[in-house]
C-alpha cells in the first residue's frame, strides 16, 4: 500500500472514530418537558369530568414541574429564564417555588429544572401551558439593561443596538443582546369545558376571549336554537341558559347563511370572538345545523317584554344583548323629519342635523354636534341622519325611550305615523356604544310589528310561529335558501 492510500485509511478511521458512540448527540438543550402537576391545588382534571370554561373573572392556578431535555431526552444541564403562556388563554405571572426565581411570566431553570405554579385565566377547552427560550435575562433591580445601554453588547459583526431594532432583546429590560435556543416545550391537555354562549358573553359589557377562535359548547343539555336569520348573519339563543341571561349571540356571516331558517337548532358551532363597538359577535362563523324532524316543535323562545327599569338598567340590557325582546305601547317620536333643524329647533318634518347638507353629522362641527346632542336629548326627535343611514329610529312611552329598526317591514313608513302607538315591536336586541341610547330593537319581519297601520301585523303571534318559514324535507329550495 502507497503511503498517500495509508494515509487515506487512516483519515477514514478517523471519520468513523468521530462518528461513534463515545458521548452521543450534543447536550445542548433541545426542548423542555413540561408536566402540569395540580390544577387549584388538586389533582389535574380529566377529559371526562373538565372543569368549567375560564371567564376571565377567576384566577386558576397550575403547579408545574420544567425540565430541559437535549435531543436524545436527558436532561440537559440549562441555567437560563424561559417563558410561559397558555393556549387558550392567559399567563398572569409565575412564581418560583422557594429556591427559584420568577419574573413576570418567565422562570429561571437551574441546572435543568424548574417548578413553580403559574396564575391562568380565559382557559377554556383542552388547554397546554407553553414554555419557550427566548434568551431572555431580566435586568437586576437597579442596573441598565443591556437591550436598552445605547450599545452593542453582542457580535461585533452585529450593528443592531438595543430592543427593539436587535431580534437578540426579548424585552426592554432584557440583559443580553444574545438570542435564545427558541427551544420549547408543551404539556399535556389540561381538561376545561367549551365555553357556552354565556361564558362568551361574560356577564358583563365585553367578552373575557377577544379575538379567541373558538368551538362553542352545543352538547346536551344545551339546546342552542336560531332566532333570527338577518342578511349579514344569524342570531342564537342557548336555551339550557335560560334565566341566568347573556345566553344569545349575533354570528356576523358576511351575508345570509345558506339554508338556514328560524328554529333550527345548531350542532356544532365556532368562529372568532369580537366587541363590534360594544357588540359581542362570532365572526367567520362555522356551524352545523341538526338533522331537521318533520312536525318537530319550533323551540325559539317568547320575547323578553322591556319595561323602564330594564331598559334604563345597562347590566340587565347586556344579559338579553342578541336576544328575542318586545317593548308594547310606546309611540313613534313626534319630531322626525328630513328637513334640516334650526338653532336646535326640531318640528314634525325637521329633524336633520346635517345643517351643511354632505350626509352626514359632523361631530367638529359645533353647530352639527350641538343639534345632533339636543335631539339626543329630546325623547321626541330622532335624528333623520341617523335612520337614513342606519334605519334606527326613536320610539318612547314618555318615560322610557330606545330605537327600533323596522327595515324588515317595507311597507310600513315610520315618518308617515310620527307620533303614532306602536302596539308592540319585537325583535334582537342590538348594542351600539357611540352616543347616549345604545341599545336598539331589529324586526325581523312583518310579523314583529303590530300597529293599526299598513304594513303592521294585526296581533302579535307566538315566537313558534312568528316569522317562522316551515322547512319541509323535501324543500327543492334548500341549495339556494
Amino acid at each position: 500500500m502507497t503511503p498517500r492510500a495509508r494515509l487515506r485509511v487512516a483519515l477514514a478511521a478517523a471519520v468513523v472514530a468521530g462518528c461513534g458512540s463515545d458521548g452521543g448527540p450534543p447536550r445542548g438543550v433541545s426542548s423542555f418537558w413540561v408536566q402540569v402537576v395540580q390544577v387549584n391545588g388538586e389533582a389535574p382534571p380529566s377529559a371526562e369530568e373538565p372543569l368549567p370554561a375560564n371567564r376571565g373573572d377567576t384566577v386558576d392556578t397550575w403547579s408545574f414541574r420544567i425540565e430541559a431535555r437535549d435531543a436524545a431526552g436527558r436532561r440537559a444541564p440549562f441555567d437560563g429564564m424561559v417563558r410561559l403562556s397558555v393556549e387558550p388563554g392567559a399567563v398572569l405571572d409565575v412564581e418560583a417555588d422557594d429556591e427559584g426565581v420568577a419574573v413576570g411570566r418567565n422562570i429561571r431553570l437551574t441546572a435543568g429544572v424548574a417548578e413553580g405554579v403559574a396564575r391562568v385565566v380565559a382557559v377554556y377547552g383542552p388547554t397546554r401551558l407553553w414554555v419557550e427560550d427566548l434568551g431572555y435575562r431580566p435586568v437586576s433591580r437597579g442596573d441598565v439593561p443591556a437591550c436598552s445601554n445605547g450599545a452593542n453588547d453582542d457580535a461585533p459583526g452585529d450593528v443592531l443596538i438595543d430592543f427593539p431594532a436587535d431580534p437578540g432583546c426579548a424585552f426592554a429590560d432584557d440583559d443580553t443582546e444574545e438570542g435564545g435556543t427558541f427551544a420549547a416545550g408543551v404539556s399535556k391537555p389540561v381538561a376545561y369545558a367549551l365555553p357556552r354562549i354565556a361564558d362568551v358573553q361574560g356577564g358583563g359589557s365585553a367578552t373575557p376571549y377577544p379575538s379567541a377562535a373558538m368551538q362553542i359548547d352545543t352538547a346536551a343539555p344545551r339546546q342552542v336554537v336560531v332566532t333570527r336569520v338577518s342578511s349579514d348573519g344569524f342570531y342564537v339563543t342557548d336555551l339550557a341558559g335560560q334565566g341566568g341571561g347573556y345566553n344569545h349571540l349575533f354570528a356576523f356571516n358576511f351575508n345570509t347563511p345558506a339554508n338556514m331558517r328560524i328554529c333550527d337548532r345548531l350542532e356544532y358551532l365556532a368562529g372568532t370572538v369580537n366587541e363590534f363597538f360594544g357588540f359581542t359577535e362570532l365572526s367567520f362563523p362555522s356551524y352545523e345545523i341538526a338533522p331537521v324532524q318533520e312536525g318537530a316543535e319550533c323551540l325559539v323562545p317568547e320575547p323578553t317584554v322591556l319595561d323602564g327599569p330594564t331598559i334604563a338598567g345597562a347590566s340587565a340590557m347586556e344579559g338579553l344583548e342578541s336576544g328575542l325582546v318586545r317593548v308594547e305601547g310606546f309611540h313613534i317620536s313626534e319630531r322626525f323629519g328630513p328637513k334640516p333643524a334650526r338653532g336646535n329647533v326640531f318640528a314634525a318634518d325637521q329633524s336633520s342635523c346635517d345643517l351643511n347638507g354632505d350626509g352626514q353629522v359632523d361631530f367638529e362641527s359645533p353647530a352639527e354636534r350641538s343639534c345632533a346632542n339636543a335631539c339626543s336629548d329630546d325623547p321626541e326627535c330622532s335624528e333623520w341622519t341617523s335612520y337614513s343611514a342606519r334605519g334606527n329610529y326613536k320610539i318612547t312611552d314618555g318615560s322610557s325611550t330606545i330605537q327600533i329598526q323596522t327595515g324588515a317591514v317595507s311597507a310600513f313608513d315610520p315618518t308617515s305615523h310620527r307620533g303614532e302607538v306602536i302596539d308592540a315591536v319585537t325583535g334582537t336586541l342590538r348594542n351600539f356604544s357611540g352616543g347616549s341610547l345604545n341599545w336598539t330593537i331589529e324586526a325581523r319581519c312583518p310579523d314583529d310589528l303590530v300597529c293599526a297601520a299598513p304594513g303592521c301585523a294585526p296581533a302579535a303571534k307566538s315566537s313558534k310561529e312568528a316569522c317562522v318559514r316551515t322547512r319541509s324535507l323535501d324543500d327543492s329550495d334548500a341549495e339556494t335558501n
